[in-house]
C-alpha cells in the first residue's frame, strides 16, 4: 500500500480499547461525548497524489460517530476487518482496502456530504478556482476536496458529540501516548503534502494549537461585528516546518455558518496571509 509509514502504523496498531478508556477518563467524557472503541480516524484525502503547496490541511477536533448503516460499513466494519486480518497475518497488504477508502474518501458515496460539502464549495470557489469551475454542483466540491484537501483530527477516536474541554485536552496532547502518536502522524502528513496552510476548524482546538505549536505572532482578528467571524492566525512549527495557521469557529450557529461570514473571514485571512506569510 502507498504511504504506509511507521507513523501511520503506530496509530493503527495501538491498543484502541485501552486508549479509549484512558482518554475517556482523563478527559472526563461521558454520555454522547464518550469516545467509542472502534478503529481510529487516520486521515481522509488523497495524500499520495496531492500536489505540494497546492493543498490545505484541515484539522478538526475528533471524528463524529454516526448511527447509519452506510457509515458503519465503511468507518467501522471495513477498518475492523482490515485491522484484524493484518494483526493475524502481519501482512501490510491486508490494510490496502482501508487505506484506499481513506485516500479516495471524497469520491465515495459514503462520505459525510453535509460536513465536507460546505468546505469543498468554500475552498474551491475561494482558493482552487481552476479545479472548482471545471465541474458543477456536488462534483465541484468533491473534486476540490479530492485534489486539494487532507483532513485529520487532533484526537483520532470517534464520539457521537464533541464535548472535549479545550484546556484539559491541551494538557494531555503532549503527554498521552495515543495523542502523541496521532500528532506524529499529522506531522508526517504535513511533511508529505506540504500544505499552503493548516486550517483549524472549531474553537475547541484553538487552545492546544496556540499552546503547543504557535509562535509568538499568533493573534486574534475580527473584521465583522459578531464573535462568529473571529479568527486566529499565526505561524506554527510542526516537525521541521513553519506553516501559516488559520483558525476559525465551527461552521454552525456559534461560527461562520453563513456564506457571507465565510467570505468575510476568507478576506481577513487572505489579507493577513499576503502581508505576513509570504515574506517568511
Amino acid at each position: 500500500a502507498n504511504g504506509l509509514s511507521e507513523e501511520l502504523l503506530s496509530v493503527i496498531n495501538r491498543d484502541h480499547t485501552d486508549d479509549v478508556s484512558r482518554l475517556n477518563s482523563a478527559l472526563s467524557l461521558h454520555g454522547d461525548g464518550e469516545l467509542v472503541d472502534i478503529p481510529p480516524h487516520i486521515f481522509v484525502g488523497n495524500i499520495s497524489k496531492l500536489n505540494h503547496g497546492e493543498c490545505i490541511l484541515l484539522m478538526g477536533i475528533n471524528p463524529r460517530l454516526s448511527q447509519n448503516e452506510k457509515f458503519e460499513r465503511v468507518n467501522i466494519n471495513l477498518p475492523t476487518r482490515c485491522l484484524s486480518a493484518y494483526r493475524q497475518s502481519g501482512n501490510l497488504k491486508d490494510l490496502d482496502d482501508w487505506l484506499y477508502f481513506q485516500e479516495n474518501y471524497f469520491l465515495q458515496e459514503e462520505r459525510n456530504k453535509s460536513h465536507f460539502g460546505k468546505f469543498g464549495h468554500w475552498f474551491g470557489s475561494r482558493w482552487f478556482q481552476d479545479t472548482y469551475y471545471r465541474y458543477s454542483g456536488a462534483e465541484a466540491s468533491q473534486m476540490t476536496l479530492h485534489n486539494h484537501v487532507v483532513e485529520v483530527d487532533a484526537l483520532q477516536y470517534f464520539s457521537k458529540s464533541a464535548s472535549i474541554e479545550p484546556s484539559r485536552f491541551a494538557n494531555l496532547i503532549e503527554k498521552d501516548p495515543a495523542l502523541v502518536a496521532n500528532m506524529r502522524l499529522i506531522e508526517w502528513i504535513i511533511d508529505k503534502v506540504q500544505p499552503k496552510w493548516i486550517q483549524i476548524n472549531g474553537k475547541s482546538n484553538w487552545t492546544f494549537v496556540d499552546r503547543c505549536f504557535m509562535d509568538s505572532t499568533a493573534k486574534s482578528l475580527n473584521d465583522g461585528n459578531t464573535p462568529k467571524t473571529e479568527i486566529m492566525v499565526g505561524h506554527a512549527r510542526i516537525g521541521r516546518r513553519i506553516i501559516p495557521v488559520f483558525m476559525h469557529k465551527f461552521l454552525n450557529m456559534s461560527g461562520p455558518q453563513r456564506k457571507d461570514e465565510r467570505l468575510l473571514i476568507s478576506e481577513t485571512w487572505d489579507n493577513w496571509y499576503r502581508n505576513e506569510s509570504l515574506g517568511r
